[in-house]
């Protein structure tokens, strides 16, 4: 006789992530040094501190926009579960292990975006965390977690799109060798994708419905 998981409330996963991810967040800001500014400093003092403040700061956009598409179908996608289970709270913890991992390469970034070893440890955390967010849908799909009434094909895309995201990824880990823009433009393309409509939207209504 198979062995039945004990369902878990999603409310539990859900809460305990947006936490986690808040703070990963904030982390993140904290990696841009503020220069010391007294009253005696020159408007060409306080633009050079500026620029030299320019690059971790675009280095924390692009992570803070990385780890709000991660959020956006993390949150979209506990949307569409019936439960969860002891197995899936495991899954959850690797995606948010990584994740917690991003603030140290988006420091180095934001020192060094040049060299391709801070690119290749950038392209690895991240393809980590695509890695770790797909077998989450693998193991919610083996398993029939997903409620009922989904339409399948809009599953099977935003599947896909994951499993690009995995492969782009792992090949930015090894093209800075060749040119740091290559990675870069990886990392910038996959969350500009993420904005495009194709994601699956289930209603709060719809969700509470199937769970009566």
């Amino acid at each position: 006789m198979k062995h039945r998981q004990l369902s878990i409330p999603l409310s539990r996963i859900e809460a305990f992530s947006d936490g986690v991810i808040a703070i990963i967040i904030t982390l993140m800001i904290f990696q841009i040094k503020l220069p010391v500014i007294d009253k005696s400093a020159t408007s060409e003092f306080i633009m050079m501190q500026i620029y030299n403040m320019l690059q971790p700061f675009i280095a924390y956009v692009l992570s803070f926009v990385m780890v709000g598409v991660l959020w956006v179908n993390h949150h979209q996608f506990l949307r569409q579960l019936k439960h969860a289970d002891r197995h899936l709270l495991w899954y959850n913890l690797h995606l948010l292990f990584w994740m917690c991992i991003l603030p140290i390469p988006t420091n180095f970034l934001g020192q060094a975006y040049q060299q391709p070893d801070v690119i290749m440890l950038y392209g690895f955390v991240m393809f980590m965390c695509a890695l770790a967010f797909l077998l989450i849908r693998e193991y919610v799909d083996r398993h029939d977690l997903f409620i009922d009434g989904l339409n399948r094909e809009l599953r099977v895309a935003a599947r896909k799109k994951l499993i690009i995201s995995v492969i782009l990824y792992f090949i930015s880990i090894f093209a800075g060798f060749l040119s740091v823009y290559i990675s870069l433009g990886i990392f910038v393309l996959i969350p500009a994708a993420y904005f495009l409509p194709a994601n699956i939207i289930v209603s709060e209504k719809e969700h509470e419905k199937v769970n009566q």
